[in-house]
């Protein structure tokens, strides 16, 4: 019986890291862009039938924490109070966001961390762990 609790917890980690990987590859990054804590971009929904994108918005506060000046992926994160002067770079592998981050001594210092590791695109709308951000049929552009 332990065996197969541990089987059921390793598929289902297993099963949320899969769904937090390659959002870069059903949302048009070369549109994303940071206000503040919060991606905006592009992302293909599940209406197959009409296939379209929607603009979604997602807090990435939400979504990584400052561990001693390091970005890390966490479910209830508040990176945006210790870090700043935040951009990203995305490919179609990776979408990098680069922030000051404040150090155990007191410093920033500058820190990448590649969000589509931690992201995912579900019908259309970007999350991370539980949250999940909102969508709209129309974007800025």
């Amino acid at each position: 019986m332990m065996a197969f609790v541990g089987m059921l917890v390793v598929a289902l980690g297993a099963r949320q890291l899969a769904n937090a990987q390659n959002f870069v590859t059903n949302c048009t990054w070369q549109t994303g862009f940071m206000a503040d804590s919060f991606l905006g971009m592009y992302c293909n929904n599940d209406d197959w039938a009409r296939y379209s994108y929607d603009w979604t918005w997602l807090d990435t506060n939400a979504c990584l924490t400052n561990d001693g000046g390091k970005l890390q992926s966490y479910g209830s994160g508040n990176y945006w109070s210790t870090c700043g002067n935040c951009s990203v770079r995305g490919s179609n592998v990776e979408f990098l966001l680069s922030c000051d981050c404040l150090n155990a001594s007191g410093l920033f210092a500058r820190d990448t961390y590649d969000l589509n590791r931690v992201i995912w695109n579900r019908n259309g709308a970007l999350g991370c762990f539980s949250h999940a951000g909102n969508k709209t049929e129309r974007g800025p552009f």
